[in-house]
């Protein structure tokens, strides 16, 4: 819910409107499959509490993660609009979600058309991420896609109340790290140590602090992007 008010001003009647597609909350297990590769999937989970993966396993049974996904993300956008998905999304701790059904997120667009522009912010959001992504495993050394990487949870957490200005704790182990990365686990360890010599970042046990967040930005050139706020027609509001 919070995500969705970021970039549009919801009224008490807006967000009872949305509150009411809200058909359960559901708690998942560690290591339940949400998403299955090749099976439909047709409802939209807004993750309160817990963590997942978005990833594709290829043939030769090597693993690439597409998304590493926190509290706040929404699971089932953008696959709940095809006729089945093409990665597989897991938990990877115990996860709270509230779930409604994409028919009747989709019914609530035609009554509200406001509703459709989240779809849209969504969307923009997921492409930026994406570029990003392709960006650091085509192009970026492996220490400026850790740095970046690092960067981009710091502020995905911060979002949602879960980072100090400068500290977050890291959910995810070594291995779920490298899959992201596309680099092997020893190799992902020698480059966390590049950072820790280079003093742009401290670690204990998961605990990373973010000790030169001018200098770690400027090595993985990284630029946060603010979404520009949705200015709905008098009419609309």
């Amino acid at each position: 819910m919070a995500r969705l008010t970021q970039v549009m001003k919801l009224g008490a009647a807006d967000l009872a409107s949305l509150e009411a597609l809200f058909e359960r909350d559901v708690t998942v297990g560690k290591r339940e499959e949400l998403v299955i590769h090749g099976s439909p999937f047709r409802s939209l989970c807004f993750v309160k509490d817990g963590y997942a993966i978005r990833y594709r396993v290829l043939r030769n049974g090597r693993r690439q993660i597409l998304k590493l996904i926190l509290p706040g993300d929404v699971i089932g956008f953008p696959v709940s609009f095809f006729d089945r998905s093409t990665y597989t999304v897991v938990a990877l701790t115990e996860m709270t979600c509230t779930v409604c059904s994409l028919e009747s997120y989709i019914r609530l667009c035609y009554e509200q058309p406001q509703f459709g522009l989240v779809l849209s912010w969504l969307a923009a959001q997921e492409a930026a991420g994406y570029a990003e992504h392709i960006v650091n495993i085509g192009r970026r050394r492996p220490i400026e896609r850790l740095a970046h990487l690092l960067l981009e949870l710091h502020e995905r957490l911060s979002q949602v109340g879960r980072a100090t200005e400068t500290r977050f704790d890291l959910p995810f182990s070594q291995e779920i790290m490298a899959d992201a990365l596309g680099l092997s686990v020893p190799h992902l360890n020698r480059v966390m140590q590049q950072l820790r010599v280079q003093r742009l970042i401290t670690t204990e046990a998961r605990r990373i602090e973010l000790t030169d967040a001018t200098a770690l930005q400027t090595l993985a050139q990284y630029e946060p992007l603010g979404l520009a706020p949705i200015d709905l027609p008098d009419r609309l509001r």
